[in-house]
C-alpha cells in the first residue's frame, strides 16, 4: 500500500537512490532502524497499550507498511473506547481514544504530502484526543496560538488538583522534533511536567503536526516569532505565572526552542535534549536515514533539492547563542548520529547566560538504551526537575556534567571554554605514558 506518489519520493535523489537499501534496512532490523519510534510512540500512552503498540515491530517490515499498520491499531483502540464509553468506563475510553491519537499521529509519520489519507488521518488523531481530554485525569483544552495572521494549534495543560494551588503555576512550552506531533508530548496520566505542578502547553510549530495540514511551513528566519506568540498566549491566562513560562524542546525541537528563547527573553529557562545544532543540519541531512529529508522538505513546503538546501543552509545557532541569557540546559548522547558534539559544545561556550550540559557518555541520539542512560539519571525526569528547579527560583551555576558508562555523573563548573576531544575517553596522552587509562568507563 503506497502512502506518496512514486513522483514524491523522487524529488530527492538521495531518498530516490537509497529507497531499497531504507526498505531492506526496515526488513532486517523493524521500524526501529534507526530510533527508537515504536519506543517513543509507546511512553505516553497506558501501561496497558503498551504491548500492542510495541508489537508492531513484528508487522512492520518496509516503509509503506507504517501507516496501514498503526491506522488498523488505532481503529481498533477508537472503536474500543467509544464501547467503553457507552458501557459508562470513562478511565478506560480515555486511555484507549488517548492510544489511538498518538498511533494517527504516528500513521502520518511516512505522508511526506497532504494527501486526503493524511488530512483524514489529522482529523481523526483530532477527534480521539478530544475524545481523550473529556475524561482525562486533569484539565486539557484545546489551544489556537495566534502567528502571522494564521493560528498553530496546541493543547494546554494543568496539573490535577491546579484549583487548589496558592497562586498561579509556572508552565512549561513543550516541542516535539522532526517526527513527533503535540498530543504524544505529555503522558496519558501521571506526566512528569504535571506531577511536579507545572502547566504545560505543548505545541505544533510550523511545519509540524496540524501545522502542516495548514500548510503553515517551517522557516529558519522566521521562527524566532513562535517564541512570542505562545509565551503571550500562555503568559495572558489566569492560571500561569508569567515570570515562570520555561521553554523545552526535543530533537530538532532544541533548535526550536533555542531560536524561541533567543527572540524571546521573558522566557524563565530553556532546556534542549538530544541537540540538533550542527550548522544546516548537515549530519542529519548528509548521512543519516533519508526519510529526514523528505520529511523536512514536506515540513519546508519546498519541492526540490536546491531549494531545500537554500532553507537548510540559514539553520544555525552561531547568531543565536549571545542572545540567551536565561537558564539553558543541553543534553546529549555522545555518539549522536544526528549532530557532532562538538557543535553543541560550541554553542553552548557562546551561551552568556548559566547553562549546563548533561553528556551521555556512549549514548545514542536519544540517551535511553546504552548503560548511561539506563543506569545513570532519568532523561527527561532529569529534564522535568531542572525545570522545576528553575521554576522555585533556584540559582544555576554554570556547569558540565557527564554521566559514565556506568551511570556515574561527574559534574564540575563549566569554566571558560570547553571543547570535545574525539575519540574520548581514548584520550591519545593515556596511550603514551606507562599509567593506566582513565576514560570514563
Amino acid at each position: 500500500m503506497p502512502v506518496n506518489p512514486h513522483a514524491l519520493g523522487n524529488r530527492d535523489p538521495r531518498f530516490a537512490d537509497q529507497r531499497w537499501l531504507l526498505d531492506l534496512a526496515i526488513e532486517q532490523f523493524g521500524p526501529e532502524w534507526d530510533q527508537d519510534r515504536l519506543h517513543y510512540l509507546s511512553a505516553p500512552v497506558s501501561a496497558d497499550h503498551k504491548g500492542a503498540i510495541l508489537g508492531l515491530g513484528r508487522s512492520i517490515r518496509k516503509l509503506d507498511d507504517f501507516t496501514r499498520e498503526m491506522v488498523n491499531l488505532a481503529r481498533h483502540f477508537e472503536l474500543r473506547g467509544a464501547g467503553q464509553r457507552r458501557a459508562g468506563h470513562t478511565a478506560s475510553a480515555s486511555d484507549d481514544h488517548f492510544a489511538a491519537a498518538v498511533l494517527y499521529g504516528g500513521a502520518q509519520w511516512p505522508i511526506f504530502a497532504n494527501t486526503e489519507l493524511n488530512v483524514v488521518l489529522e482529523q481523526k488523531k483530532t477527534d480521539c484526543y478530544t475524545a481523550y481530554a473529556a475524561g482525562a485525569d486533569h484539565l486539557v483544552e484545546p489551544v489556537e496560538v495566534p502567528y502571522e495572521g494564521r493560528t498553530l494549534a496546541g493543547w494546554f495543560h494543568l496539573p490535577p488538583g491546579h484549583e487548589e494551588a496558592t497562586g498561579p503555576l509556572p508552565c512549561v512550552v513543550l516541542l516535539s522534533g522532526m517526527d513527533g506531533f503535540k498530543e504524544m508530548n505529555v503522558f496519558a496520566s501521571a506526566d512528569r511536567h504535571l506531577r511536579r505542578g507545572m502547566a504545560v502547553l505543548t505545541l505544533d510549530g510550523p511545519g509540524q503536526g496540524t501545522s502542516l495540514v495548514r500548510e503553515i511551513w517551517y522557516d529558519p528566519d522566521r521562527y524566532g516569532q513562535v517564541g512570542t506568540a505562545a509565551y503571550e498566549a500562555v503568559a495572558a491566562r489566569p492560571e500561569v505565572d508569567p515570570e515562570r513560562v520555561m521553554l523545552c524542546g526535543v530533537s530538532q525541537g532544541s533548535f526550536w526552542v533555542t531560536q524561541m528563547a533567543a527572540a524571546e527573553p521573558r522566557y524563565a529557562a530553556c532546556a534542549t535534549l538530544f541537540t540538533c545544532f550542527d550548522p544546516g543540519n548537515a549530519v542529519m541531512f548528509g548521512s543519516a536515514s533519508p526519510t529526514f529529508r523528505q520529511r523536512f522538505m514536506y515540513m519546508t513546503g519546498t519541492s526540490g533539492v536546491e531549494e531545500l538546501e537554500a532553507k537548510v543552509g540559514t539553520m544555525t545557532v552561531a547568531g543565536l547563542s549571545k542572545q540567551i541569557h536565561m537558564p539553558y540546559l543541553a543534553v546529549m548522547g555522545e555518539d549522536d548520529p544526528l549532530c557532532d558534539p562538538a557543535d553543541t559544545y560550541r554553542h553552548l561556550n557562546d551561551v552568556p547566560g548559566p547553562k549546563e550540559l548533561l553528556f551521555y557518555v556512549g549514548e545514542h541520539h536519544a540517551p535511553v538504551t546504552r548503560t548511561a542512560g539506563r543506569l545513570g539519571p532519568a532523561v527527561f525526569v532529569a529534564v522535568a526537575d531542572w525545570l522545576a528547579e528553575r521554576a522555585a527560583g533556584e540559582p544555576l551555576t554554570s556547569r558540565h556534567t557527564t554521566v559514565d558508562a556506568r551511570g556515574r555523573s561527574h559534574t564540575e563548573p563549566w569554566g571558560g571554554e570547553r571543547h570535545y576531544t574525539y575519540g574520548a575517553p581514548l584520550d591519545p596522552r593515556t596511550l603514551l605514558g606507562d599509567g593506566p587509562g582513565t576514560g570514563l568507563s
